[in-house]
């Protein structure tokens, strides 16, 4: 079921009241906060004079950056749902200021695809900083 026209009207005005607040809140330029969300000047302005909706990327960006929180019709705030963690990893918490540089040992630094690396560390934690 689409949305109705007040309700797209409604989202647009809160859109335009959010990303207004978290510009001033973050006390940039039009520029600057259109950049740190991946848009045009142009897109930005469509947003807060209610004559375009931001796609998800930009909403996501939007939240993740400025803490700007909106639903999306039916989505809610299921579209910023967590990436899945790779389970062939694990997470280790640890302070490196505790760590010095004889510690660190680099096994190996690898390209994996086209757009990442694999970086394989050593950290011998037996000796104290």
């Amino acid at each position: 079921m689409g949305r109705s026209t007040s309700e797209d009207e409604a989202f647009k005005r809160r859109v335009a009241e959010e990303f207004d607040r978290a510009r001033d809140r973050a006390g940039l330029s039009v520029d600057d906060f259109a950049r740190s969300l991946g848009i045009t000047r142009a897109a930005f302005y469509k947003y807060v004079t209610r004559k375009a909706i931001p796609s998800l990327r930009v909403l996501q960006q939007a939240r993740r950056r400025w803490g700007v929180k909106l639903s999306y019709g039916e989505l809610g705030d299921a579209y910023v749902k967590a990436q899945k963690k790779d389970s062939r990893q694990m997470e280790f918490q640890f302070s490196l200021e505790d760590l010095t540089k004889e510690q660190i040992q680099v096994t190996r630094f690898s390209p994996k695809g086209a757009n990442s690396a694999e970086l394989l560390i050593k950290i011998d934690f037996s000796k104290s900083a």
